[in-house]
């Protein structure tokens, strides 16, 4: 799907209920008031409840959505957090908005060489992977870059609920951490073993500019 002008929301569907629906309802609020803001915007719950909802196990519940919602996609889930990640700059990178689009993503997922994925630099700061945003861990405190690609409902979730701190963190500062998590709407906090800080690979760094 690579209309620019497309979205999508990837929610967590387990035995039959959506645990994170408010919040991605709210990035969908947030969308239609950028991009549509003369068109009524859709209830999550309501369209979601039109169609048929596995009862049983871990789905990841996709729709896509321009003025108006898609019906549901819904596909086993198997949860595999990344567990090595590579350094990538993408200093152009736009992905505020969830866009359906993952070409400029896919790109930079191609440069993970050995790893699982990549993490990416925007501007001299640590944002997300292509996949999950990311915490690192120093002295008992989990902190999450405070500029990411994307605002992650489940980011979001876990800072309202102080699990983690926004910090600005430039890739200087990463060995300052001793682990790091990542994480994202499938993905829970529980979910995703803390890694070794050392997991994540520092090659090129000339074309870095570190």
């Amino acid at each position: 799907m690579n209309n620019p002008r497309v979205l999508l929301e990837s929610i967590r569907c387990e035995d039959g209920s959506f645990p994170l629906l408010q919040l991605h309802q709210h990035r969908v609020n947030e969308a239609f008031r950028i991009l549509w803001p003369e068109a009524p915007v859709p209830d999550l719950y309501e369209h979601i409840q039109r169609f048929s909802i596995p009862q049983k196990g871990l789905f990841k519940c996709r729709i896509l959505y321009g003025a108006s919602l898609l019906e549901p996609e819904y596909k086993p889930y198997t949860i595999n957090p990344p567990r090595k990640l590579q350094l990538a700059r993408a200093d152009d990178l736009d992905y505020s908005l969830k866009w359906a689009d993952r070409r400029q993503l896919n790109f930079l997922f191609s440069e993970k060489g050995a790893c699982d994925d990549v993490l990416i630099i925007r501007r001299g700061l640590i944002t997300d992977t292509t996949y999950c945003n990311i915490a690192f861990l120093r002295n008992g405190i989990w902190f999450t870059p405070a500029e990411p690609l994307l605002q992650g409902v489940r980011r979001k979730q876990l800072i309202d609920n102080n699990i983690i701190l926004p910090a600005a963190i430039t890739p200087d500062q990463i060995f300052k951490f001793t682990h790091f998590k990542t994480f994202n709407a499938m993905i829970g906090w529980d979910d995703s073993p803390p890694l070794p800080i050392s997991e994540i690979r520092f090659t090129n760094l000339e074309s870095l500019n570190l």
